[in-house]
Parts: structure tokens; C-alpha cells; sequence
């Protein structure tokens, strides 16, 4: 790009002076009024619209305007150069060169090169900001190097700014969709006239406490002609009146009373405000086509037997043949008459019956169930009325329907089903059975239950007996059940109800067994044997036993116990601090032995929470209860030995702690002795943990073993002169298992 520029040269005389002044005010005038000086370039670049601000735009003054420019290669060259275009915004009305002198911002971007025919969207970095101020403003668009058509290298557009911008836009949308129960056609949902149609609109509006917004939101119907047929408005005064806010408001109903297709305007209609009502009116409506059309078809689609309807004969009974009718038409018909009649093979009618479908819309499709109550073969025939409420029907063709079918008696073919699939019920249960037919049964059926064949307990398809009612044991149901003909077929089925005998014992157990008899729970537990070990396994101990017993309280030699199950209250029978995912349950084999097995797949536990552990038996057994057991806190504190005459010695000592656990064993007390020369003695605990050196020590050296409150002991065994005696006073478990890590010498 190229530029003029002046030169001035210094002269003796006031005249050359004067001159060259001349010319420089002349040249700095020539640089005002042509802003640029141009090359020109090959091809043609087109400005051809501004992309934002839209031409003619209101906008609100207090927002930046971002500015965006459509460009288009016109010619017939592609140039391989960038573009380099200008813009600059100036107040009011203003020409090119005016503006560019006058303006109030200004900036460049570069189009890069376009092929021929294609256009760009450009946005340039720098937006304009009034900050503030109002009215109307000139945006020029040029590109700084001319190109071979000149004419299009400038764009001017004109837009507004306004402190209170009042703005109402709507975007793309179709209320008709907002619709239902419409006929379609080719995508196109019809109307049906003299109807009313409710609808809302979505737009957004940018208004203001002090404008004083009234706007009409309404539609017009606009024939293929263009001519205005109808239109309907209401006026809003309550739209958003703070900022730029979405709102959604009801048109006025939609009713035409011609047929036809016809473009639906809706939208903005008009508006006013203080001073003026929306400035923008290019976004103020939207456009759908609405088809208004009253064609009335009902057609006969189907007539078949209801429960088998792919049978070629039908069935005997009431609703046993279905009858389908479709609404092919453009309108919605309420309660048509539909006829369904029996004939004989000459045509004498038998039988008649109507079906009045309440309403049938567009698209849909009613059903009415008929009784078929003539045996044999019979002419079939059902038809939908002609002259409707809506209109005469534009097919009437298709409203009729015949078929010529043997009528038959279906098998009842009756199945019990009951509440418990297995059949076992409890004394205090309700027993709910339900006889299952073949849908082609001869209609109405009635049922009748029995037991044992003899006995009415109940009638009707489901009925709710009370096991009590039938008493323990088992029994036979059966249900007798009756076609309208009164055929009768019938079916049995077993069921054993069983007695619920309350096994709960104390505080510490609540369970039941059932039992075909009434039964009574005899059931009692204890701590495992004393100073035995049962052998749970690594790191586990006995911690309870129980006897688990169901007896007859009748003259029955055995309960007739089916299972039992039963909830233990852990925090009731064991140490809170043994761990509950420990606790297994096993079977033993005698209440006072020590043999036991796990439980098997029949006979489970399951541990339900902390302080519940479920057992579910199926026979009477003696259960042994295991775990980890963490050794009591026993406090063992200063031990005495005193001597005493003829070398008896005596021990006393202190114990603390929780003495009363039952799993605290007592006390074991070892000897060992050796001459005043050699060096044999139990070992401080805390220093030598050597189970080797211990169990070496107290093999053989067992003296005494006492209970756990005892806190004194004399050794009767005099100790001769020269000799040494070392004594460890050692707490034990239930099982008598001694723990030298707590021992005390």
C-alpha cells in the first residue's frame, strides 16, 4: 500500500514561504478527505452483507457490538494473497469518507483467500463499545487494497443503539407439535375446523422496569394467495422486565372454519411502550404451514376370536370375540356405533349386540369384545355406522366386515396355583389359591373348592382359606370348575400345613419350628467342658454348647418337625470383644462329648448382625458354638513366698481383673528345683519368651492347679538343705491350657 505525504523545503523569501505553507495545508487536507490511497489487486472480493450488527439493528448501548462481515469471491480468479479489510463505526448517518474522518473506532482483519464462488463469515477481534451512548450509528466495511470491480470493495450499514433497549425475538419452533391425538399425513399434522387449538410460544425479551412493554402475542393465517383469512391476539403486559430474560407464554387458541393448507404466523404482532414498543421487527414472528381437513374414515380392521386369534373356528362364551375399528380419517370421532351379529348360514339373525367406543382419534385404533353365545356353524358379521356425529364417512366400504365360522366349546382344562409354591403352609398362614383356566374356556366359568373331594370350603376363581380352617397335616385340594354350558373339569393338588411351635428360650434365643403336630422346644446351653479342648481349629475356641430339642406334646410319638430356626442374641451368651466374623456353628455329636461335625447344605447359620446369629435346622441336634477368644485381662500383682517350717513354702498373690469369665480357667502352679550350686529357675516372662525353654521348665513340674479366686497356696513338700525351689504362678483357659506369657516367679 502506497501513501501521499508532503516535503517542505525552507526559502529566503516570505513569499516561497507563504506558498509552501499553501501547499502543506493543502496536502494535510487532501489526507483528511481521501482516508487511503489504493493499488489495485486482481480478482473481486465482495463485501456482501454485515453479519452482526445486523443492517438497521436495535442494540443495546450499554453491550460491546461484535462485529462480523459476510465475504464473498465474486470473480473468476483465485488469488492466492490475503485480504486485508477494514472497519470503522462514526455517529449518525454519515458517508464513507465523513465517517472514516469522523469515526469513533476502528479495525482491521485479513480474509484469506477464498475459492471462486465461495463466501466467509469473518469476526474480527476488536468489538465497539459506545458505553453508552445512543442513537444511530454508520459501520463501514472496505477492503484497504481495491481489487478490478471497485464498486463492491465498500459497505455501509446503518444500526442503533438504545440506553432501554425494548427487544422481542423468537427462534425457530412449531407449536402444532405441542399438539395431540392429531392426524398425520407426509409428516404434516392436520387440523380439524372450528375447533380450538391451545398453544405457547418460547421467545426472549430485552426490556426494562420504566418501558412500559404491552405486547400483543397472537397468529394470523395466510392463505396461498397471501391474503390474511383470520387472526387472534392477546395482550401481554406482564413479560420479563429485567435485562435479556426467556419466557414462554400462551397464544390464543387456534380456530379456523374453512379446510385448506394455510401458513400460521404467530408471534409479535404489534406492541407499544413508553416511548416505544419493540424496535426490532425482523425477529418479532415465525411461520409454520397448518393443514385444516375434516375427513371422517372409520374402517373395520379386524374381527377375531379374542383368546386364540389366529384360530380358524371361534369360541363359545361371553367376550370371545374381539372386533377392531381405525380412525383413518383427519378427525377425531366420538362413540360411533359398532354392530356385532350372529346369523345361521340362511341369514336369519340370532343375536345382536353394540359397542359404543367412547372416542377414536386419528391414527387409532378401539376395540370392542363381543359374546358369542350360538353354538355350530354361523355367518359373523360387524359394521361401524356411516352417518357419524362428525361427518358422513368418506369410505364406507370398509365399515363392514363377515366371516362365516364354526362356533366351538373350548376345553376348560383347569390348574390349581397357590400361594406357596411348595405347598407347606403354617397353622397361622392364609392360603391363597387360584384356579388358571384356557382362555378359550366357554365364559362365564364358576368355581368350586373342596377338600378331599367332599368337603365345600370356598367358591370362586381365588379365594383366601385360613390353614387353621383345614387343620395339621395333609391334605387334598380340589377345584370343580364350570363352563356355561356347565361342563365341569376338575384338578388336585396336595398341601401339608404345618404346626408353628414357638422355640424361644429367655433372652437369649426366639425361634420356631414347624411341625405336623403340636410341639413344644426343650432347649438349654453352657459353657463348653472345663479343661477339655474340643479342636475348632487354628486360632479358634469352644465357647458354648447347646441342646436344640422339638418334642409332640400329643400322643404322636414324633413331632414331625419339618425345620426350625431360630435368632441367638450373641451379647447375651459370649464376650463382646470376640470377633463376629469369627463365630462358626457346628453339629455335635453328643451334648457331653467333644466330637462334632460342620453343619451341612441342609442345616445352615448365618450371621445377621453384630448381635445376631440365625440358625436354621431340620432336625434336633447339639450345637457347638466356636470363635476367636481373646484371653481374658487377668492382673497377676505381687507375688509372696514366705517360708514355713520343715521347708514348706507358701504363695500368695493377688489377682484383679475379670476373675468371673467363664473362660478364665483358674490357676496352674509349676516347681522346679535344683541344688544351691547349679542354676535352674523359671525365667522372667518379659525377658525370656522362649516357648522351647518354657515348655521345657514345666514339663513335669505341675504342682498345683486351683481356682480362680484362689489367691493362696502351701507346698507341703519340704524342701531338704541345699536345695533351691523356682516357682511360676500361671493363669489358664477354660481348657486348662496354661499361658506363660502371663506368668508371675
Amino acid at each position: 500500500m502506497s501513501s501521499a505525504h508532503a516535503v517542505s523545503k525552507r526559502h529566503s523569501s516570505k513569499k516561497s514561504i507563504g506558498l509552501v505553507a499553501l501547499m502543506i495545508l493543502s496536502s494535510l487536507g487532501g489526507i483528511l478527505l481521501a482516508p487511503t490511497a489504493s493499488a489495485s489487486v486482481s480478482g473481486d472480493y465482495e463485501i456482501t452483507t454485515s453479519i452482526s450488527p445486523r443492517p438497521d439493528i436495535y442494540m443495546s448501548a450499554w453491550d460491546p457490538v461484535y462485529i462480523e462481515v459476510e465475504v464473498k469471491n465474486s470473480g473468476f480468479f483465485y488469488n492466492s494473497e490475503s485480504r486485508s479489510i477494514e472497519w470503522f463505526v462514526c455517529e449518525g448517518f454519515q458517508t464513507e469518507t465523513d465517517c472514516y474522518n469522523d469515526r469513533e473506532d476502528y479495525g482491521i482483519g485479513s480474509i484469506e483467500p477464498l475459492a471462486i464462488g465461495a463466501s466467509l463469515n469473518y469476526s474480527f477481534n476488536q468489538p465497539f463499545n459506545s458505553f453508552g451512548d445512543e442513537g444511530p450509528y454508520t459501520l463501514v466495511y472496505r477492503f484497504i487494497d481495491s481489487d478490478t470491480v471497485t464498486s463492491n470493495d465498500v459497505a455501509i450499514f446503518n444500526f442503533n443503539l438504545a440506553q432501554k433497549l425494548v427487544d422481542v425475538s423468537l427462534d425457530e419452533q412449531d407449536p402444532i407439535s405441542q399438539l395431540e391425538n392429531l392426524a398425520e399425513y407426509n409428516g404434516k399434522f392436520i387440523l380439524n375446523t372450528d375447533t380450538d387449538y391451545v398453544m405457547s410460544m418460547d421467545g426472549i425479551v430485552s426490556s426494562c422496569g420504566s418501558c412500559g412493554l404491552e405486547a400483543d402475542l397472537g397468529w394470523k393465517l395466510v392463505d396461498s394467495f397471501g391474503v390474511e383469512r383470520a387472526n387472534s391476539s392477546t395482550t401481554y403486559t406482564s413479560l420479563p422486565n429485567w435485562g435479556t430474560v426467556a419466557f414462554t407464554r400462551d397464544l390464543p387458541a387456534l380456530n379456523f372454519d374453512s379446510e385448506g393448507i394455510y401458513t400460521m404466523h404467530f408471534g409479535i404482532l404489534d406492541s407499544i411502550g413508553t416511548p416505544s414498543g419493540d424496535m426490532n421487527s425482523f425477529n418479532d414472528l415465525q411461520s409454520v404451514e397448518v393443514v385444516f381437513d375434516d375427513t371422517v374414515d372409520l374402517q373395520i380392521s379386524s374381527m377375531f376370536p379374542l383368546n386364540s386369534p389366529s384360530s380358524a373356528d371361534y369360541y363359545y362364551g361371553n367376550d370371545s370375540v374381539a372386533v377392531t375399528i381405525s380412525n383413518l380419517g383427519n378427525h377425531s370421532v366420538v362413540g360411533p356405533l359398532v354392530r356385532f351379529t350372529i346369523m345361521d348360514l340362511d341369514d336369519q339373525i340370532e343375536s345382536e349386540e353394540d359397542c359404543y367406543p367412547s372416542e377414536i382419534f386419528p391414527g387409532e385404533v378401539e376395540t370392542c369384545i363381543f359374546d358369542l353365545n350360538e353354538l355350530g356353524d354361523k355367518k359373523l358379521k360387524v359394521f361401524v355406522s356411516e352417518a357419524l356425529n362428525e361427518g358422513l364417512d368418506a369410505k364406507p366400504s370398509d365399515n363392514i366386515l363377515n366371516v362365516q365360522a364354526e362356533v366351538i366349546v373350548g376345553e376348560i382344562n383347569p390348574i390349581i396355583e397357590q400361594s406357596n409354591f411348595y405347598g407347606t403352609y403354617n397353622t397361622a398362614d392364609n392360603i391363597t389359591f387360584t384356579a388358571r383356566t384356557l382362555p378359550t374356556a366357554a365364559g362365564p366359568l364358576t368355581y368350586k373348592w373342596y377338600r378331599a373331594g367332599i368337603q365345600l370350603i370356598a367358591e370362586g376363581q381365588e379365594v383366601t382359606v385360613p390353614a387353621s380352617q383345614l387343620g395339621l397335616g395333609d391334605h387334598y385340594i380340589q377345584i370343580r370348575a364350570y363352563d356355561s354350558l356347565n361342563n365341569l373339569e376338575s384338578a388336585t393338588t396336595l398341601i401339608t400345613v404345618f404346626n408353628s411351635t414357638d422355640i424361644s428360650q429367655g433372652d437369649w434365643m426366639n425361634g420356631s419350628a414347624v411341625t405336623r403336630t403340636h410341639a413344644k422346644g426343650v432347649v438349654e446351653y453352657d459353657y463348653p467342658l472345663a479343661g477339655v479342648n474340643y479342636g475348632p481349629g487354628v486360632g479358634l475356641e469352644a465357647l458354648i454348647r447347646m441342646s436344640i430339642d422339638v418334642v409332640s406334646t400329643t400322643e404322636e410319638p414324633s413331632a414331625g418337625m419339618d425345620w426350625m430356626e431360630f435368632d441367638i442374641n450373641l451379647t447375651k451368651i459370649i464376650p463382646d470383644n470376640v470377633p463376629r466374623e469369627s463365630i462358626a456353628m457346628h453339629q455335635l455329636l453328643g451334648y457331653n462329648q467333644l466330637d462334632w461335625d460342620p453343619l451341612d447344605s441342609g442345616n445352615y447359620y448365618q450371621l445377621i448382625d453384630n448381635d445376631t446369629l440365625r440358625v436354621h435346622i431340620n432336625q434336633n441336634m447339639d450345637l457347638l458354638l466356636v470363635g476367636e477368644l481373646p484371653s481374658p485381662e487377668i492382673n497377676l500383682s505381687n507375688p509372696e513366698l514366705t517360708l514355713l517350717p520343715d521347708g514348706q513354702m507358701q504363695l500368695d498373690w493377688n489377682a484383679t481383673g475379670d476373675i468371673e469369665n467363664p473362660y478364665f480357667g483358674g490357676w496352674k502352679i509349676y516347681r522346679v528345683t535344683s541344688p544351691i550350686t547349679a542354676s535352674t529357675y523359671f525365667p522372667d516372662p518379659a525377658v525370656t519368651d522362649s516357648e522351647f525353654i518354657w515348655n521345657g521348665l514345666m514339663q513335669g513340674a505341675l504342682s498345683a492347679t486351683l481356682e480362680a479366686t484362689t489367691t493362696s497356696w502351701i507346698d507341703e513338700r519340704g524342701l531338704e538343705t541345699g536345695i533351691c525351689s523356682s516357682y511360676a504362678i500361671i493363669p489358664t483357659d477354660r481348657t486348662g491350657e496354661p499361658d506363660f506369657l502371663e506368668a508371675k516367679v
